[in-house]
């Protein structure tokens, strides 16, 4: 009878898997994670999904070679148990961190004023009980303080000031507008299947996505950057002709990010690079073939990722620039940024232009927006890490074998 080899031989509970079936449900479990996110700059869903796609592909066609090893993946006792819950914990605290200091915190520094008009006089030497004569001129010194730091220029004010305006599950505001985007998204795309080579179908497919799905994308940056409102989130989406303003704005975000990340692809593609992933030989291993696709992904991921940051922020202004007059903001910033909005009532666009939400969003705002997107970075990367040694040390300590089945005489 077929045995598994060269697996070590001790009393635990193991329950066999096939790398196929991993592989397929890592792929699976990866794209339904990555969807529930708006376009962001961060590291593109697209990204993810790529890589995923090509790996199972190439796991796939490595298995149909005609071989008589199939490789198997073995869970073992009580590791196995602290392997999932290790795995489970890392997937809950990185999207909680993505979210808050990745997602949240950008978008409020994006929209943020930096000289607010508050400031706080102070009369120096003030005599409570010295009689007021309006004929003394005033020799006293006056002294003006400083003006005030912008609320998102450290990740701990900003989270105090949050907790402080709408309570300890502040750093959540708007989850649930994210998750009906994501859901959303995940639909479009289950109903209109591609090919992981078509790369440009799957950008028209996700510029369809993306502006089908603008109100809730506006909906969600109007709630973040706002006081907390008593209206259910499904309220506060908008309507069509909101949807009609923010559109071409979420197709130029779109437009130009994919483009950064997909255009290399298609010539990488042009170029047979990724051949060896799609259609393996040599028995390559699954890990082979997924350092492989995430090699030749990485650099289009980059240049995307670096093109996100300005086209985001737009976005992110412009879409601040139609909150609605009822709605308070939750930090300061000029409703009519500069004068570059004008009413609808009055028969102004009522909302930022393109060009305009580029050109009003001054140095200092910009490099607060930067920061917060590479501290945010570099906390999700430390997470990252921790979590990854956990996982290695669990491997190595046999929590998940792999292997190949043989005969044994």
């Amino acid at each position: 009878m077929p045995t598994c080899a060269p697996y070590p031989r001790h009393d635990k509970l193991r329950c066999p898997f096939s790398a196929r079936f991993c592989t397929g449900g890592l792929s699976l479990l990866v794209q339904i994670i990555s969807s529930i996110r708006p376009s962001y700059p961060s590291l593109d869903s697209y990204t993810i999904m790529t890589i995923s796609s090509l790996v199972r592909r190439g796991v796939e066609a490595a298995l149909e070679q005609p071989t008589p090893n199939q490789p198997t993946i073995h869970f073992a006792g009580w590791l196995s148990a602290l392997f999932v819950f290790t795995v489970l914990a890392f997937i809950a605290i990185g999207f909680s961190v993505e979210y808050t200091y990745g997602m949240l915190i950008p978008t409020l520094a994006a929209v943020e004023d930096s000289n607010p008009d508050v400031y706080v006089r102070i009369d120096g030497n003030l005599d409570a009980n010295k009689p007021v004569d309006a004929n003394e001129p005033d020799t006293e010194p006056v002294i003006e303080a400083p003006p005030p730091m912008p609320i998102t220029s450290k990740l701990r004010t900003t989270i105090q000031h949050l907790r402080a305006r709408a309570g300890f599950l502040s750093r959540f505001r708007g989850l649930s507008m994210l998750l009906t985007y994501g859901l959303a998204q995940g639909l479009v795309f289950s109903m209109m299947p591609f090919s992981i080579n078509a790369f440009f179908s799957q950008f028209v497919v996700g510029m369809i996505c993306s502006v089908a799905l603008a109100n809730l994308q506006l909906a969600w940056v109007h709630i973040v950057i706002s006081e907390p409102s008593p209206k259910r989130f499904y309220q506060r989406i908008p309507g069509f002709a909101a949807w009609k303003k923010i559109a071409p704005v979420v197709a130029f975000e779109h437009a130009v990010t994919n483009a950064a990340y997909y255009i290399p692809l298609i010539l990488i593609s042009a170029c047979n690079g990724f051949k060896n992933i799609e259609n393996p030989s040599g028995g390559d291993s699954p890990a082979k073939t997924l350092a492989g696709a995430a090699t030749l992904v990485s650099l289009p991921a980059l240049l995307s990722f670096v093109v996100s940051i300005p086209a985001r922020a737009i976005f992110i202004r412009v879409a601040a620039s139609m909150l609605p007059e009822e709605d308070e903001s939750i930090v300061p910033f000029d409703r009519s940024f500069g004068g570059k909005v004008s009413p609808a009532i009055v028969g102004g666009s009522g909302k930022l232009s393109i060009m305009d939400a580029w050109k009003t969003f001054d140095r200092p705002a910009l490099v607060r927006f930067v920061k917060a997107i590479g501290k945010g970075f570099a906390i999700e990367v430390a997470v990252a890490a921790f979590f990854t040694t956990l996982l290695v040390a669990q491997v190595w300590a046999g929590a998940v074998t792999y292997g190949f089945a043989g005969n044994n005489a």
